[in-house]
Order: structure tokens, then C-alpha cells, then sequence
């Protein structure tokens, strides 16, 4: 039973299989490469942020929703949820390889006042990007953004 066992040599680039038969002319040693390591800390040049494609997702998600309404109180909410969860549904099928994507909307009535928005991030800006866009009509006034961050 000893006879038989498989005994493994290790060197940087190759594992060599071998089996206790080996030794004595019966088989060949095969070599395997070692499979390159999968973690990954940047994405690819192909896989980072798409930051046009969301801004057109983006628009069209606030104008589908919004087009030709009036600002309602009691509806706005469900507006709002209903064009984040639509853009961040629509944003995770244009498949962006870990990419955690996460969206805010923002709606208001419009009455003349302003309004100051602010965000503060910790990120790697090699990786990580967020857009941002607006939709108004007479009475609303409709801020969406969506942050894309690098999963390590």
C-alpha cells in the first residue's frame, strides 16, 4: 500500500506527479502548469465602470417614470424607489465584474427654493466612479446618482 501512493514535487513553475512505480521505468513523470492566480485588485480594461451606458440608463429610467407627472407628496417615494431599484436592476445587466452598485434618487417639488446636495466617499479612484444626472419638468425636480466601487 505504501508502494503505491503518489508523492508530489513542488518547483515554482510546475508540479510533478509521480507514482511509486514510476521510479522503477513503469510510467512517465507528468508535468501540469500551475494555473495563474485569481485574485484580482484592478479590473480589466474592458471591465471597468461604464459610466456612459449608466448615464443613459440613468435618463431614461427618470424620464420613464416621470414624463408628463405632477409632483404628488404622497407618490414621490414610490417614485423614487421605483427609478433606483429600475436603474440598479438595469446597471447589474450590463454585467460589471465586481462592481457593487449602489443607487440614490432624490425627488423634490419644484417652487422656485434651491437645493445643495453633497457626498463624501472613501475610495480608490483608479477603480471606483459614480454618476449623477437630473431630470426636472414644472414641478419636479429629480436627482438620481449611482456609485460603482471595485470589490478587491
Amino acid at each position: 500500500m505504501a508502494d503505491e501512493e503518489e508523492v508530489v514535487e513542488e518547483s515554482s513553475d510546475v508540479v510533478r506527479v509521480a507514482s511509486a512505480g514510476s521510479e522503477a521505468g513503469l510510467s512517465p513523470v507528468q508535468e501540469k502548469p500551475l494555473a495563474p492566480p485569481k485574485y484580482e485588485v484592478r479590473p480589466g480594461l474592458g471591465d471597468k465602470f461604464q459610466a456612459e451606458n449608466v448615464r443613459e440608463i440613468m435618463l431614461s429610467s427618470m424620464k420613464e417614470q416621470l414624463m408628463g407627472r405632477q409632483y404628488r407628496a404622497d407618490q414621490a417615494p414610490r417614485w423614487a424607489k421605483s427609478i433606483s431599484n429600475a436603474v440598479r436592476q438595469r446597471v447589474q445587466d450590463l454585467d460589471m465584474k465586481r462592481y457593487k452598485i449602489l443607487v440614490q434618487t432624490i425627488i423634490v417639488e419644484m417652487k422656485g427654493a434651491g437645493i445643495k446636495s453633497g457626498q463624501r466617499c472613501i475610495w480608490d479612484p483608479e477603480t471606483d466612479a459614480y454618476v449623477d444626472d437630473l431630470f426636472r419638468n414644472d414641478t419636479i425636480f429629480c436627482y438620481t446618482i449611482v456609485y460603482g466601487i471595485y470589490m478587491y
